[in-house]
């Protein structure tokens, strides 16, 4: 898919990067986390975003109403991982 303007706050970029597999944002019954792709795969009609080496998938559903990925989309086991609780 098409990229769309966005923005990726630097902390979530080092995230991205960080890790040893894309990611994915996805709809939760909590709203939209972002999780690997290795748990929320990748689908066709997902947008695409390079981020370094990584790959950030974000869903169709999601897309048009996330302008920027930050923190917040982080599952709660992350931001105690992080730090950022």
């Amino acid at each position: 898919m098409q990229k769309k303007p966005l923005t990726i706050v630097p902390e979530m970029e080092e995230y991205i990067r960080s890790k040893t597999s894309d990611q994915r944002i996805a709809t939760t019954c909590e709203g939209p986390l972002i999780f690997s792709v290795k748990i929320s795969p990748p689908k066709p009609t997902d947008l695409v975003i390079q981020v370094g080496e990584r790959k950030l998938y974000i869903s169709a559903l999601q897309a048009p109403l996330i302008k920027v990925v930050d923190s917040r989309l982080l599952p709660r086991c992350a931001l105690v991982k992080w730090g950022t609780h």
